[in-house]
């Protein structure tokens, strides 16, 4: 083999593998120091109480948030075709698709936040008078 890929496969083993493998090894040692920890507290009788877990709200409308993402962005690009003659941007011509892309999805994420506090509270007053 040629000097030149031998360095090649050991720079990336070195710059991805070694990393990689160091913290699957922390990982690993992690999880062993707890369960040992758990197991010699069983050992000496103490009771363990699982952490309570944060309650997670679920996302409750995601084909609302997906559509309006999807809309966002194909408004995005119909506003940038339709304005890019008009815009005298020059060589910037290029960016203005993916930039209104960018924006009208993040405009359609904000709106689907404001639908979707809305709808929740419309349905706590709803369960509250039921």
């Amino acid at each position: 083999m040629d000097d030149g890929i031998v360095v090649a496969i050991l720079g990336v083993i070195c710059a991805i593998g070694l990393p990689v493998a160091a913290a699957w090894v922390i990982f690993v040692q992690r999880i062993r120091a707890r369960h040992e920890e758990r197991m010699e507290m069983i050992r000496s009788g103490v009771i363990l109480e699982e952490p309570a877990k944060p309650e997670k709200s679920p996302n409750r409308y995601p084909a609302l948030r997906n559509g309006l993402f999807m809309i966002g962005l194909a408004l995005g690009v119909i506003v940038a075709i339709w304005m890019g003659p008009v815009m005298n941007v020059g060589d910037w011509f290029d960016l203005t698709i993916p930039t209104m892309a960018i924006l009208f999805g993040g405009v359609a994420f904000v709106v689907y936040f404001f639908l979707a506090r809305s709808i929740q509270k419309r349905e706590e007053m709803q369960d509250k008078q039921i």
